[in-house]
Parts: C-alpha cells; sequence; structure tokens
C-alpha cells in the first residue's frame, strides 16, 4: 500500500467498522475512539456520516452497532460472486433452445459490462464479450439494468448519461429514453432492435437478488428480421422473462405479493 494515498478519513471508517464482530457487537462512542486513538468529540462526524448512510446505528443507549446497510451490500457481493455459476447452466439451455446467444450482464457505472455468454449454433463464432463494456442505453441489457436502477425515475441520472448515436435506430433523446424505461418496468423486459448493432436485435430481462434489487440481466440476440421489425417478439420475451425468473429464484428472490419477477 502506498501510504502518501491513504485517505486519512475513510481508512478510519472502515476501521471502525472492522471494530465489530461477534465478540464486539455493540461499542460506544468513548470505547470506539479508545481503540482507534482519538477523543469521542473527533469522532463524533465519522459516526455521523456512517450512521445516516446506514453503515452503523445508534441505539437508546448511546451504543453504536453494525447497520442494516453492511447486510444489503453483502447480500450484493454474494449474489454477483454467485451469479455467473447459478446463471451459466440456466444461460446455455436458453441458448440452446433457441438457437440463439444468451448473455449475462450487470451495470459498471453507466455501462453494461459482459460477464458470460453461451451460444445456442454449435457452429456460431463470436467475438469473445466477457469483460466487455458497452453503452446502456442502447442495448437490451442496459435499458433493463437501467429501468431498474434506483434513480431511474431521476431526470438527472439520466441527463448525467451521454447519449451518443450508434445507429439511426438510437435513442438520443433523454425523455424519450424515460419513456422506454418506463415501458421495460411495466412490460418485465427490453427491446433493443438495431439500436447499437445494424442487424442485431436483442431482448433482455432482469436478474433479482434475495434482497429484491436488480443486480444484473440476461438476453438473447436475435437475426433482425420482418417479425423483430414489427415487435413480434412476445415467445422470445417469455423465454428470457421465465428463464430471468429461474435464476433470480436459484439467487434465493422471492416476488413481493402482486409483483412479478
Amino acid at each position: 500500500m502506498v501510504r502518501e494515498y491513504l485517505n486519512k478519513s475513510l481508512d478510519r471508517a472502515l476501521r471502525i467498522l472492522d471494530l465489530f464482530d461477534e465478540s464486539q457487537t455493540s461499542l460506544t462512542a468513548s470505547e470506539i475512539a479508545a481503540t482507534v486513538g482519538t477523543t469521542p468529540a473527533t469522532l463524533y462526524p465519522t459516526l455521523h456520516t456512517l450512521v445516516s448512510h446506514g453503515y452503523l446505528i445508534r441505539d437508546d443507549r448511546k451504543h453504536f452497532r453494525l447497520g442494516m446497510k453492511l447486510l444489503e451490500r453483502s447480500g450484493q457481493v454474494l449474489a454477483q460472486s454467485d451469479l455467473r455459476r447459478v446463471a451459466r447452466p440456466h444461460l446455455k439451455k436458453l441458448a440452446r433452445n433457441r438457437q440463439v446467444t444468451s448473455d449475462l450482464a450487470i451495470l459498471y457505472g453507466h455501462e453494461v459490462l459482459y460477464l458470460e455468454r453461451e451460444v445456442g449454433h454449435p457452429t456460431a463464432v463470436l467475438a469473445e464479450v466477457v469483460g466487455r463494456r458497452v453503452p446502456a442505453h442502447c442495448t437490451s441489457l442496459g435499458k433493463v439494468l437501467l429501468a431498474f436502477h434506483p434513480d431511474a425515475k431521476s431526470a438527472d441520472y439520466l441527463e448525467s448519461f451521454s447519449l451518443d448515436r450508434y445507429t439511426p435506430n438510437t435513442i438520443v433523446d433523454p425523455k424519450r429514453l424515460a419513456k422506454e424505461l418506463e415501458e421495460v418496468r411495466d412490460s418485465g423486459y427490453a427491446l433493443d432492435i438495431e439500436e447499437f448493432h445494424q442487424g442485431n436485435a436483442c431482448v433482455g430481462a432482469p436478474i433479482w437478488s434475495h434482497g429484491g434489487r436488480v443486480v444484473a440481466a440476461i438476453s438473447l440476440m436475435l437475426p433482425v428480421d420482418d417479425r423483430i421489425r414489427d415487435r413480434d417478439c412476445e415467445d422470445d420475451a417469455a423465454a428470457v422473462v421465465s428463464t430471468a425468473h429461474d435464476i433470480s429464484s436459484e439467487l434465493g428472490y422471492v416476488p413481493a405479493k402482486g409483483r412479478a419477477s
């Protein structure tokens, strides 16, 4: 570790979180301060910040304990670490049954990051995409991940994206993209018809974690024909949504009453 790059405030916050374990689940500000070598008054801004973000909670006895935010974050890490293992056989089955390519991806900043690809046709030769990043606004995977992002309904969030045009069909207007994302939330799947690559179409659906958050998306890549141009993708969408549901269930997701996965 290069000490000159160490952020002292962040280092102190992480050291505080590391104090809590099975034998020490509750600590006062004085106890924390004594352990990290400072005073409670000096420590208060750090403690207040951790509490405000949900990483610590302060009970009626003025004791600090780990907050639920850590459980939420750990759930996301576990979901992603299991994601490829759980999704791979489902993706393979989907690709083989539909005789096309299926993909798994997550949102990485403003882009889609590919985690897995399965090729349905044994003679198909496609460039390696695992680890590749592509724009979110013009891909079915990206639309799904954006649609279910916590800030999806914020105009500022969508306007922070660079909506570059890749084909004549690419959506470059934030208001139109917002409307498209609303349709994705209503239908449970997203379409990309020649928005990123001409001649290609994709249909994607969300993967939900056990905590009820969308942590990834899967898609099918389809050759564009008259059926696709007419948006007659119901069978393909149903297959993707069903596969996404199976993956989500294996990750521990249980849909809330009245909401489909």
